[in-house]
């Protein structure tokens, strides 16, 4: 079965029929009350389906009010169109405990580089698949699930919203309620953000998932070409107010690629076959039977290196060309909704009223 299918097979299953990211929890207000960052998505939004995005950064974060909420489901309820776009079209997640919002648009660079890692991970597992042990039944039922959509309960408040993610990939056991690991490529609006994510990840989700893997491929000097990786895990502390699971950094921004573009000689990305699925499956289904995975500093750089290289020459490839005196005809279709100026102008004013 290919990946593809087998992604659109887990969304499917996984991603419940939703309202935005959250159910409306504040009555409209009667009042004229500017919206502003509910005007600047609903914005956002348009300029991504108008395919005027062009500029606009791969991480964009909006920090909520309980009342800007409930405005942008407002605007989606009398826009279905827009609507479903924003459900299956843009990658976006919500931190429900701190009512952020990050709308995620990855280049063509993140993207095929990692594609690579990716397959390098997979092939790792397809190898295990010609075993006669359980750690084959266990590795093929192993999946490449890329963004599909991770739902985690917020714990400052049990019975309310859940925080969503749509990581950039993630490998997802067909047994388990959550992916075992998370990777998440960093670059400079994301960095930061890389700690608070991995927290989320582990800790919400009771260390259901077990690691989460941070690859920063843009490493603050332009003229640098240093790329690193992190490794987070969770672990039990004893206190004197009893055991805390924690997530701990067991790898911290360790250089791949060197500032001249080299590979570095450190170990690489390091996994283990225990790490796909929750401790409970792992317990039953391959035991004490664990084995590493390893995708080493030279292929990291090489499939990063590749990546640049190939969207540095995008203009200049190989392709055909029609023959002379042959034509296009495309089907009809019903033109896209143009982003109205008017909304712009709209919230702009808002914006300027709201700060004075």
């Amino acid at each position: 079965m290919s990946t593809s299918h087998n992604r659109q097979e887990l969304h499917e299953e996984i991603t419940p029929p939703s309202s935005f990211v959250f159910a409306p929890l504040t009555p409209p207000s009667s009042g004229k009350k500017p919206f502003v960052q509910a005007g600047k998505i609903i914005t956002l939004f348009k300029t991504i389906r108008a395919g005027k995005h062009i500029k606009q950064p791969p991480w964009s974060e909006f920090q909520l009010s309980p009342t800007e909420r409930t405005e942008i489901n407002r605007q989606l309820d009398q826009d279905e169109d827009l609507r479903g776009f924003v459900e299956y079209k843009i990658r976006y997640d919500f931190d429900a405990a701190n009512d952020l919002l990050v709308v995620r648009m990855p280049t063509a660079i993140h993207e095929l580089f990692l594609a690579r890692v990716e397959e390098a991970i997979h092939n790792q597992l397809k190898s295990i698949y010609a075993e006669s042990t359980s750690r084959s039944t266990f590795a093929k039922k192993v999946k490449i699930a890329r963004s599909t959509r991770i739902h985690l309960p917020n714990d400052k408040d049990p019975d309310g919203i859940q925080s969503k993610y749509e990581p950039d990939t993630s490998f997802w056991h067909d047994d388990a309620e959550y992916p075992g690991v998370v990777i998440e490529v960093a670059y400079s609006e994301k960095r930061k953000h890389l700690t608070s994510l991995a927290d989320a990840y582990l800790l919400d989700s009771d260390a259901n998932i077990q690691s989460v893997v941070g690859l920063d491929i843009e490493y603050g000097e332009k003229r640098s070409r240093k790329a690193t990786l992190s490794v987070w895990r969770t672990r039990i502390f004893h206190t004197a107010h009893g055991d805390e699971l924690r997530a701990v950094q067991e790898i911290v921004d360790e250089a791949f690629r060197d500032e001249q573009g080299n590979p570095t000689n450190r170990p690489g990305l390091q996994l283990h076959l225990s790490d796909f699925a929750n401790k409970g499956l792992v317990r039953d289904q391959i035991g004490t039977q664990d084995q590493d995975l390893v995708v080493s500093t030279k292929e990291l750089c090489q499939f990063l290196t590749d990546a640049e290289e190939k969207v540095h020459q995008l203009g200049s490839l190989s392709k055909d060309s029609l023959a002379p005196g042959v034509t296009k005809r495309k089907r009809s279709e019903t033109p896209p909704e143009e982003l109205s100026s008017s909304d712009e102008a709209r919230y702009v004013e808002e914006e300027e009223r709201a700060v004075k």
